[in-house]
């Protein structure tokens, strides 16, 4: 038990707390302390109160996150959602500053203890999650198994679904993440157990070497319009069970054929140039970006591939897309790898998945990206005057969007053997159109 202070001392700790408690500033500063410390502050000395502004410590460039076969990283000056700021409280003593959880609440008014606060970076857990899911490597469901047959027909056959991808620790993972900010490190090795599925496979495409899954590639369309979706649907269906021969090439554009109404394709915005305009089959480019994304992660040669003229949402992560035109652009890619390869697709929610089976031949594949540079503001809106509409209202036919440059890094080993590939996408940056109604009542 602390002793009582003479009244001498009390008098003077009184009257500094008048001459202070006038002129503190209470955005800045918290009083805390129970009744035995306020004794015991009394008996010392008197408490002098300073206001402390919030300091904002720097957030480092980037963070790489270092999977076992990919290197993703984190760029927050383009990705500032990714941090929040949290406020971090002191206890002030002399020249000592304490670290003291406040527990989301205020001290009482009448405490007589100086806390110092300052607002600190840290990751925010929920778009770090969202950029996960985004980058298609977050998962947390057990791994099902897949079985392959053949009817009489020889068509093939799927039952189940794979998935690929890691379990993470999540919790952990976002620890390390804010330990970086804090220590400026610049790469963090992320806790994570790797994924697989079983297949089980009919002995007749087992002697071809369809044996297990390959590789993966992953897209999401939420958002898209009825009239998208069903041709992202129909295209999808083209897909399913083709079979790539050992040392062929992949023509998205071959197996598509033709799009047309017959095939359950209708009519959707595409770009066109300069244009977004309404066209069969549009949307069929989620299809093409979706198989381009299997065949980069699988390392897979891909001889011919182009990117939108601007950056659509739905291709996010932003670089990894892959734009088609029949009679125009095509995307394909070699089957280097040492048996045939078996495409399956499948839609779960919004996902569409794209799935390589066949030999595994211990080729490693690691990635780096995005690294974007060159940003470009979209201009401004174009407005189109119409008699659709009546006078004075408005509609966005077009949104606007961003420019910029978006490259990633594959590196692939092979017998041996390794290379590097640039993957470099050159986004527009593309107007808002507007359309504005002349019609008179």
């Amino acid at each position: 038990m602390f002793s009582s202070p003479s009244k001498k001392k009390l008098c003077r700790a009184k009257n500094s707390w008048r001459i202070l408690k006038k002129n503190r500033d209470a955005n800045h500063v918290f009083r805390y302390a129970g009744p035995e410390m306020k004794r015991w502050i009394f008996l010392l000395l008197p408490l002098i109160f300073l206001a402390k502004t919030a300091s904002a410590a720097d957030v480092p460039r980037t963070i790489n996150l270092i999977f076992d076969d990919r290197t993703l990283t984190l760029d927050f000056q383009i990705q500032n959602k990714l941090i929040r700021r949290v406020p971090q409280h002191f206890l002030v003593w002399n020249e000592q500053r304490i670290p003291i959880d406040l527990r989301n609440s205020l001290p009482p008014e009448d405490a007589f203890l100086e806390v110092e606060t300052k607002f600190v970076p840290k990751i925010s857990p929920e778009k770090l999650h969202l950029f996960l899911e985004e980058i298609s490597i977050f998962r947390t469901e057990t791994s099902r198994a897949v079985e392959i047959q053949l009817d009489e027909k020889e068509n093939v056959l799927f039952e189940g679904s794979p998935h690929d991808g890691y379990e993470i620790d999540f919790e952990k993972l976002v620890h390390l993440l804010d330990a970086a900010i804090e220590n400026h490190v610049r790469d963090v090795r992320v806790p994570a157990r790797k994924i697989f599925s079983q297949v089980i496979v009919d002995p007749n495409l087992a002697t071809r070497g369809i044996l297990e899954v390959i590789a993966i590639g992953e897209s999401n369309f939420t958002g898209s319009s009825d009239a998208r979706r069903q041709n992202i649907l129909a295209g999808a269906k083209l897909f399913n069970g083709k079979i790539v021969p050992q040392g062929e090439i992949f023509s998205f554009n071959k197996i598509l054929e033709s799009v047309s109404e017959e095939k359950g394709f209708v009519r959707e915005l595409v770009i066109k140039g300069d244009k977004t305009e309404k066209e069969l089959g549009g949307g069929l480019c989620q299809v093409s970006t979706t198989v381009f994304r299997a065949a980069f992660s699988g390392g897979f040669p891909i001889p011919v591939r182009r990117n939108h003229s601007y950056a659509v949402p739905y291709y996010k992560p932003f670089g990894l897309d892959a734009t088609i035109y029949l009679g125009g652009q095509d995307f394909r890619f070699e089957n280097d790898s040492p048996s045939d390869l078996l495409i399956q697709t499948f839609v779960e929610n919004d996902d569409l998945f794209f799935v390589f089976y066949g030999t595994n031949d211990d080729r490693k594949i690691s990635f780096e990206g995005p690294f974007i540079s060159e940003f470009k503001s979209a201009p401004d809106p174009i407005v189109y005057k119409t008699e659709d509409l009546p006078a004075g209202e408005m509609f966005v036919f077009d949104q606007a969007h961003d420019g910029f440059r978006a490259e990633w890094i594959r590196r692939v080993k092979k017998n041996g053997n390794s290379w590097l590939d640039n993957f470099i996408s050159v986004y527009r940056p593309w107007p808002a159109k507007i359309q504005v109604g002349t019609k008179k009542n």
